[in-house]
């Protein structure tokens, strides 16, 4: 890898209020960030936190994990094309999938969304493989939508206090593999199956009810809707999630999305694209077992 170039952050002190939606970033001096992503990176061995302003190329390291200590840089810059984005955020305990809240879908979603859950073990980031299990049928459904992330203990939030409760939003992919005879369950809960990246978008005017989603296959488009034509809206699909079960910090909610044409085979690459967040790649790969 080529060598990193750094250099001392100086004065600078960036904040990340107790709301960070209600809240932008703030320097010290009082400079106000409207916009601001959070990634997940590795320069050599060990992942760092970092922010990266809009619009910039330069990643600001940050001491420890944001989600859970006041984000506080370093003293490190670092080029982000020279940088490995991970998955932004490794949830505590699970990543939901609200996979049946796309246009044109018949599920009773307005009442209770149907719902995927994932351990944690199953959350990868821009660039990883998927690699779908031996007992998958060689081939996967990719559902690409936009994602919360919680950063307090949620239960039974109501669509009002969304805003307060969650550290922003990324993309979110829900894998579902094929095969015989497998639950509903079993094909969305293996590992690898949910893709995560390639940052969190923090942004007070962020609106998840107008985005453009897409998905290509090999470069070849597949999948394309607007967020405005969901069944449920993102903090009615999140607050209903919440109403389900007791999301913890870090914990991530695909809030609605769309699925691609046609399920994916080893070889072939996914590209997931959302306005306003941005796009990542992953490879399908066959597991050994």
């Amino acid at each position: 890898m080529a060598a990193i170039r750094r250099r001392h952050a100086g004065s600078w002190s960036l904040l990340l209020t107790r709301s960070s939606l209600a809240h932008p970033f703030y320097f010290s001096k009082g400079v106000r960030l409207g916009s601001m992503k959070i990634v997940r990176f590795r320069i050599d061995a060990h992942p760092i936190y970092g922010a990266l302003e809009d619009g910039s190329e330069r990643i600001v390291a940050l001491k420890g994990d944001p989600l859970f200590q006041k984000a506080e840089p370093s003293g490190q810059l670092y080029n982000l094309e020279e940088a490995r984005l991970l998955s932004p955020v490794i949830p505590r305990s699970k990543a939901v999938s609200c996979c049946a809240n796309q246009p044109g879908s018949t599920d009773r979603t307005e009442q209770w969304p149907q719902v995927g859950i994932k351990p944690n073990t199953a959350v990868i980031g821009p660039d990883d493989p998927i690699a779908i299990p031996a007992w998958g049928g060689g081939t996967a459904r990719a559902f690409v939508g936009i994602a919360a992330v919680a950063k307090t203990i949620c239960k039974n939030v109501t669509p009002e206090q969304v805003g307060s409760v969650i550290a922003g939003w990324t993309i979110g992919v829900d894998f579902a593999s094929g095969g015989e005879d497998i639950s509903f369950s079993q094909a969305r809960a293996w590992d690898t199956s949910a893709a995560i990246g390639p940052w969190i978008v923090v942004d007070p005017g962020f609106n998840p009810d107008n985005l453009t989603i897409s998905a290509s296959v090999s470069g070849q488009e597949v999948a394309s809707a607007n967020s405005a034509d969901f069944p449920l809206k993102a903090a009615e699909a999140f607050a209903k999630v919440s109403a389900m079960m007791t999301l913890l910090p870090g914990d991530l909610v695909i809030v609605g999305g769309v699925e691609a044409a046609q399920p994916l085979s080893a070889g072939e690459r996914l590209t997931s694209a959302i306005t306003g967040v941005g796009q990542m790649d992953n490879m399908v790969v066959s597991a050994n077992r």
